[in-house]
């Protein structure tokens, strides 16, 4: 019995030694002493207990049950602050991996670019605009957006527009004729003085804007809380499958990433402000798109979505970098561009992990213990000067000067070759030539993807007035959609007929139509010749009030509702013009 009192003491002490040492906070004596612990518990084996509770010794049980139950109470106090502890303890050791960086001889590794094997080029030589463009927004996506602008159309004024995927594909081809010629207001496009017959002979003028309206892709009815945690549920089952048909198309082999601007001006909580880009005010985008111009991935920013998370080494613009390239095939060779407002050194380290390449300009704040050449110094020995450095996973920063000192850094290009670039030399007032090292180049030729989207995007866009923000986005997904299927009918053309001068974007008819229900030209009306004998006789030419037409006698748009019933002509008649006497006045 005095064997077992030791043992309970000796487990009595070993309890309060860790209660002590962990509310002291210790978290290296805590791992210590678990140390040690382990070694007590190899000689210290307690009681075999039952399922029903009772050990195999029958003697004291009053005295062991106490001492169990004293036992499990002391060691349930401190479980969750050791959690902690621990917790805090990993948090405050994690160290990020530092990078070393040397003035060594960069070695560039084999970037050799594996294409993917694109299908169905052949099958398109015969592709019309329309066609193409349906590769993107397909009959399904019409079908669901009729269905629900239907739906969304009775809960709100309790009856029904009754559209069909026709007539919503026939709103998007106004729109795009709208962008093509350009005009103060939606409603001039059926003005008889400024009308469109492109648009105006298509629908008329309160259906469209009716439907403009309605038009609706979600049913809000049907959609769950957690859902609606998306700030844009009412847009997400279009911009998904737009997306996704985005993505069928086989990537190129180099991507820029950037920022995408949707102007907007109005109430949202999703409308960002950036005074460095041409749109100030508007909602931002998150994009990946081919040298073409051919946009792959998007997303569009939210904010924060979980601020207490624990920030990642990458950043949050890493994190959007790496949310647009992970729909790239790893292991292929592709090139990603970005600028510095993404780039960061364990970024480019996870893309060369799944065999995608990068370069991107650099701020020098985000390379730690990398010591470089100052600008100072670079500006003294000219233009064209550079420094470079290379860390011990083979990627490379060079500072680069021209009118400014400029930083990239790579993991696949240096600064071999070294080439020339012209400059305007204030100085002596000539063209000079400038070194320019290959990573410059490359990243000047690569980047553009995204701002060439842009420029496209903003040739032929009409912009619609709404109260529902969300629509804004949805025009822009419309023009981007037009542009990817010319970008894709260009790519094609390249391969089938390279020696053809492709299309413009401009003239590629009418897209958003289909062939056989092109809609046939307005009726012209029968040209009404009068005889001068009969015009100037003077006889029963009597006015009659009629339906108002262009007068017959003026060059210009007036029109009447005088009507001569001899002559079966309009005449313009008020107290300031009299046309119905000067076309039957005799010379």
């Amino acid at each position: 019995m005095s064997k077992r009192i030791e043992e309970e003491v000796r487990k009595q002490t070993y309890i309060e030694n860790v209660i002590n040492m962990i509310m002291d906070g210790n978290s290296s004596d805590i791992e210590q002493l678990g140390e040690d612990g382990e070694e007590d518990e190899e000689e210290w084996t307690p009681q075999t207990m039952h399922d029903d509770g009772s050990s195999d010794s029958s003697d004291e049980e009053d005295y062991q049950d106490e001492s169990v139950a004293q036992t499990s109470t002391e060691v349930e106090i401190p479980t969750t602050t050791q959690d902690t502890i621990r917790k805090e303890s990993v948090k405050a050791n994690a160290q990020r991996k530092e990078y070393r960086w040397r003035k060594i001889k960069y070695q560039a590794p084999s970037i050799d670019f594996i294409a993917s094997v694109e299908e169905g080029t052949e099958d398109r030589c015969d592709w019309t605009p329309y066609m193409y463009f349906k590769q993107f927004v397909t009959d399904e996506m019409l079908e669901e957006t009729a269905e629900q602008t239907n739906l969304y159309s009775v809960q709100k004024e309790g009856k029904s527009v009754n559209t069909t995927a026709k007539e919503i594909e026939q709103v998007l081809g106004m729109y795009i004729h709208m962008g093509l010629v350009q005009m103060s207001s939606v409603r001039a496009y059926w003005e008889m003085e400024t009308r469109l017959p492109a648009v105006c002979h298509v629908m008329s003028r309160d259906r469209f804007l009716k439907l403009l309206t309605v038009i609706h892709f979600q049913d809000n009815l049907s959609v769950s809380d957690d859902a609606k945690k998306d700030k844009l549920w009412k847009l997400r089952p279009w911009l998904q499958k737009l997306g996704e048909q985005f993505l069928c198309i086989p990537p190129e082999e180099s991507h820029a990433v950037d920022e995408i601007m949707v102007p907007f001006k109005g109430k949202s909580h999703l409308r960002v402000y950036m005074p460095a880009k041409p749109h100030k005010w508007g909602f931002k985008m998150w994009g990946r798109a081919g040298q073409s111009g051919f946009l792959y991935d998007f997303d569009i920013c939210q904010g924060a979505e979980n601020p207490d998370r624990e920030k990642s080494e990458v950043g949050v613009t890493g994190e959007a970098v790496l949310k647009m390239t992970s729909t790239l095939p790893a292991g292929k060779n592709h090139k990603v561009f970005a600028d510095n407002y993404f780039t960061s050194v364990p970024l480019v380290q996870h893309l060369k992990e799944r065999g995608i390449h990068y370069v991107g300009t650099i701020r020098m704040n985000r390379m730690k213990h990398c010591t470089m050449m100052d600008e100072k110094e670079l500006k003294k020995n000219g233009r064209g000067s550079m420094n470079f450095r290379v860390n011990q996973e083979n990627n490379i920063v060079v500072r680069w000067y021209d009118n400014k000192a400029v930083n990239l850094i790579s993991s696949f290009v240096g600064t071999e070759p070294v080439g020339n670039v012209k400059r305007w030399d204030r100085k002596s007032k000539t063209h000079i030539m400038v070194p320019r090292p290959a990573i410059v180049e490359t990243y000047n030729k690569f980047m553009g993807g995204v701002d060439l989207l842009d420029m496209l995007s903003a040739l032929y866009k009409f912009s619609f007035r709404s109260r529902r923000w969300y629509m804004y986005i949805w025009w822009n997904t419309v023009t981007v959609a037009v542009i990817n299927a010319w970008n894709l009918y260009r790519r094609d053309q390249k391969k089938l007929n390279p020696k053809k001068k492709p299309v413009p974007l401009r003239r590629c008819g009418r897209p958003l139509s289909s062939p056989e229900e092109t809609p046939t030209p307005p009726r012209k009306r029968p040209s009404c010749s009068v005889p001068l004998d009969v015009r100037r006789d003077g006889i029963d030419h009597f006015p009659t009030w009629e339906t108002r037409q262009r007068c017959k006698h003026c060059t210009g748009n007036h029109f009447s509702h005088v009507y001569c019933e001899k002559c079966e002509v309009h005449l313009y008649l008020n107290k300031d013009r009299n046309c119905f006497c000067a076309y039957h006045k005799m010379k």
